[in-house]
């Protein structure tokens, strides 16, 4: 027996009117499910622990540069020390997390509540939940990663860019934000332990194992980003030049978007009620 499911957002029943016959679902609006989603992701991420944790790490390589700016002209050339920031403070740590938090959280909440449950029994296309769940993750990281490269800049040298190495930096972030974002959430849906996961990800893979073996660089999303800074910046400093090229590293990302897509859709095409909710 075929039963009846409610696009998203569900609309509300005209009071008042009979209803005829068999109710025709008509086509989901793209913009409306996109926008209820947003309005779930944003409900169900933007914790008071999870902004303060943003928070912090967006703060960090700033409190770095203000050491580096109060010591005036002893502190020496500041494009090796924006380099060093950019790499260890922003690259390495703020960026994967930032994607990390925004992209297990709600999956993470909604799987426990139910509230995924309901989602994948309404006429919205799996593809596109998993889709600006995505988009919802790479902007966000990418408006916080933009935000640490920038501020860190301006502290340390003023508005002057030197070897364009912040704009640089402020365009690998949000490349590499995305790819983060789009890793994270294809791993929400594939495992209950997203958030574990993804920290020994950041930790032992991005921070251990492609550090120690350059062949791993090419399966690194931190190398992807210092890529894409070296094609933009006059920089040579040699952990620049050391990782993928940006044509292996734009290719990287782009198969890691659409396999989370694909494998995201999938995976809520077939749900498992112990994976998806209650």
């Amino acid at each position: 027996m075929s039963t009846a499911r409610p696009a998203v957002p569900v609309d509300r029943p005209s009071l008042g009117r009979p209803s005829l016959g068999r109710p025709s679902l008509g086509r989901p609006s793209w913009w409306r499910s996109a926008r209820a989603i947003c309005h779930l992701s944003m409900v169900r991420t933007f914790t008071p622990v999870l902004v303060l944790t943003m928070t912090a790490l967006v703060l960090l390589p700033m409190l770095f540069a203000l050491v580096f700016a109060s010591r005036g002209f002893l502190s020496g050339d500041p494009v090796p020390f924006l380099v060093q920031r950019y790499d260890q403070l922003v690259s390495a740590l703020a960026t994967p997390i930032i994607a990390l938090l925004l992209s297990t959280s709600a999956f993470s909440a909604e799987s426990d509540d139910g509230t995924l449950l309901y989602l994948v029994t309404t006429t919205t296309p799996r593809w596109w939940i998993v889709l600006v769940r995505v988009l919802f993750a790479m902007v966000g990281t990418a408006l916080a990663s933009a935000i640490a490269v920038f501020g860190t800049g301006f502290i340390a040298t003023g508005a002057h860019d030197p070897q364009h190495v912040t704009r640089a930096f402020g365009i690998a972030a949000a490349f590499g934000g995305a790819a983060y974002a789009s890793l994270f959430t294809m791993l929400a849906l594939l495992t209950r332990r997203a958030l574990v996961s993804g920290l020994l990800y950041v930790v032992f893979w991005e921070g251990v194992l492609s550090s120690t073996f350059p062949a791993l660089h090419y399966l690194s999303v931190r190398q992807w980003m210092l890529a894409v800074a070296n094609v933009l910046t006059e920089s040579s400093d040699t952990r620049l030049t050391e990782g993928p090229s940006l044509t292996a590293s734009l290719v990287g990302a782009g198969l890691v978007a659409v396999l989370a897509v694909l494998s995201g859709a999938r995976q809520l095409s077939q749900p498992r009620i112990g994976r998806v909710g209650t």
